[in-house]
Formats: structure tokens, C-alpha cells, sequence
């Protein structure tokens, strides 16, 4: 995986800035050498979203950005209204919009939505997510809708975030189900690039070495990025670990292959997703991981893991893509 080049969504509140080196939002995004600090770039895996909404609850507005390449574009920016008391939502009915990590879920239309209320078009999302339902967090239904625009965008909501009816219908462009995230901020705050940069790889070199321990089969140092607490279908902690010591046991070797991973990051919160091929001597499989983590001290703990099977045909050609760029990456170092 590349550690040096870019190609990953990193979102990036929870790693500390330099003071002097954080800004607010400039003017003209493009013309300047600041990056949102919780945005750092778009996987260029096909299966994933290119487009990502930032939402900053204190200046009332969505962004939209895109993966342009190696680099992330500012698409367009949107005025957007959210609830109607200030702060982070913990409980059901207290009208506040929630703070993370969140992903578009499901598109609703009339009939299935009133307009007065939703205007034109709503898409869902997925709170309460992990990290909200480890918090005790209640409530739901929290969307990405319209009003109508004889309604004041000011009026505030129920918790939701909300936009103008043209607005929505521009935003159901970029949207990928299920893929794309829309990250809420009480504010976010910019970096100069060698700031976000350092990020960045920060948070490559802490997935590559939990894929090489896995790989190497190196049981204590895997289970190091695992917090006490974690959980996976069917496992805790304790198990986890005998599963993994009992693999060790019938293969004679494993092999781990990740396609570029988008993470994401809330605070203390982190989210990993990636194709992955596994091998060993006696199985293989293909699917996606999406890996949670929480801060501890200055790295981060797994506290839970998912797979689900996916297509082998895009696993394989987004990890020879990653191959591809990773050799080209090795190249450019060599002739430095």
C-alpha cells in the first residue's frame, strides 16, 4: 500500500495541528496552499465514492469535494440549514443535528415523503452509527433533505441538515449509496499542505502495520492495534485472539492484499474501508473490511471489524491498480 503518494479520503480532526498553521475556510479554495483538515483525499478504488460532503455547522454550510486525480477538488459549496438548538445530538427529540461520521443511505421521493416538509427529495443516513450507539446515543431519522422555498432556510430543524430544493437536486448527483460519507463538524478548520500531508501518512503507516502483523501472522503485535473492548460478529477480544492463533496453527502462510482505503476521521473516532483479497495455503476470499478505531495515547485501537464478500473481479483490479501506482511510487523515490 502507498505510504509516499496519495490515495486515500482521510479525514483528519483527531490528529493535532500546529496553532499558526490553521486557518478558516479561504476564500478561494483552489488559489490557496490550505486543505481542509478533516479531508485529506478520495480513494480512487471505482467501488467507493468519489465525491465526499462536508458539512460545517457553524458556518451553516455544505461542501461537496471530489477525488480530481491524486488530488481532492472543491466541487461547490451550498448553504444549508441544520437543528434548531446548537451543539452535538445525544438523545431523541433534543433538535440538534449530530457530529461524525455518517453515509447516504437510502433516496426518498414523493409519495413517500410529504413536501411541505422535505421538499423534493431526502436521502437517510445512517445515525445512530458505531461510534453514537458505544455512546449511548438515541434517536434517528436523521436525513439530508429539501424544503420548499416558500420556508425560510433559518427556520432550523428537527436535527436534520437541510438545503434548498435546486440544491438537493445537484446534490443527488454526487451521491453513491451506501458509499457517500457527509461528515458533520461543529467547524472545520484548514492546514497548510506539509501539515496535512504529515497526517496522512500518519494514518497510512498505522494500517500498513496492521496489515503486515496480520500478514507476518505476528499475533501479539496484531492484537496490539486491538482495543480491549473490541468486538467483530461472534467475537470479543479473548476470542478474537484465539481465532487468529488457531489460523496461524493450519495455514502454513497468509497473504493480505488491501486496494487504496478511504479513512475517515471524527475527533477520536476512525473509520477504514478497503477491498481486500485474503490467501492462505488453504482458502482465499474477497470482500470489503471497514475497520473502527478510537485515539489512545498518540495511535488508535480497533474496536470493531466487518467483512462482506464483494465482486472478485473489482477487488483484483483495484489492488492491481494499487500495485501498479505503488511500483510507480518506488520508481520516483529511486530517481530522487
Amino acid at each position: 500500500m502507498r505510504i509516499l503518494l496519495s490515495g486515500c479520503l482521510i479525514l483528519l480532526s483527531c490528529l493535532p495541528a500546529k496553532a499558526e498553521s490553521v486557518s478558516s475556510a479561504p476564500s478561494q479554495f483552489e488559489a490557496t496552499d490550505l486543505l481542509p483538515a478533516p479531508l485529506l483525499q478520495i480513494s480512487e478504488t471505482e467501488a467507493f465514492s468519489k465525491f465526499v460532503f462536508l458539512v460545517d455547522k457553524e458556518k451553516r454550510k455544505l461542501t461537496v469535494f471530489e477525488r480530481n486525480g491524486e488530488q481532492i477538488k472543491k466541487v461547490d459549496e451550498f448553504p444549508a440549514d441544520i437543528g434548531k438548538n446548537g451543539g452535538n445530538k445525544t438523545k431523541r427529540d433534543d433538535a440538534r443535528t449530530p457530529e461524525g461520521i455518517y453515509f447516504l443511505e437510502k433516496r426518498l421521493t414523493q409519495p413517500e415523503i410529504p413536501f411541505n416538509l422535505y421538499g423534493g427529495l431526502a436521502f437517510t443516513t445512517n445515525y445512530p452509527n458505531l461510534f453514537d450507539k458505544r455512546e449511548n446515543k438515541t434517536g434517528s431519522g436523521i436525513w439530508l433533505h429539501a424544503i420548499p422555498d416558500t420556508v425560510p432556510l433559518t427556520r432550523g430543524s428537527r436535527g436534520c441538515v437541510v438545503v434548498r430544493n435546486e440544491v438537493i437536486k445537484k446534490l443527488a448527483d454526487y451521491v453513491k449509496l451506501n458509499e457517500t460519507p457527509i461528515l458533520i463538524f461543529d467547524h472545520v478548520s484548514y492546514v497548510q499542505k506539509d501539515e496535512h500531508e504529515k497526517r496522512r501518512v500518519a494514518l497510512n503507516s498505522f494500517i500498513e502495520g496492521w496489515r503486515q502483523s496480520w500478514e507476518a501472522q505476528d499475533i501479539d503485535k496484531y492484537m496490539s492495534y486491538y482495543d480491549s473492548d473490541f468486538k467483530a460478529p461472534g467475537f470479543n477480544f479473548a476470542s478474537w485472539k484465539t481465532h487468529k492463533s488457531n489460523l496461524k496453527k493450519q495455514y502454513e502462510f497468509i497473504k493480505v492484499h488491501l486496494s487504496q482505503p478511504y479513512i475517515v476521521a471524527h475527533n477520536e473516532q476512525l473509520l477504514v474501508k478497503t477491498l481486500q483479497r485474503y490467501e492462505s495455503d488453504k482458502h482465499i476470499d474477497y470482500g470489503v473490511k471497514t475497520i473502527y478505531a478510537i485515539k489512545a495515547g498518540d495511535t488508535y485501537k480497533i474496536i470493531r471489524e466487518e467483512w462482506a464478500p464483494f465482486s472478485q473481479k473489482a477487488v483484483t483490479n483495484a489492488i492491481a491498480h494499487e500495485n501498479s501506482m505503488t511500483a510507480q511510487a518506488g520508481n520516483v523515490q529511486q530517481t530522487q
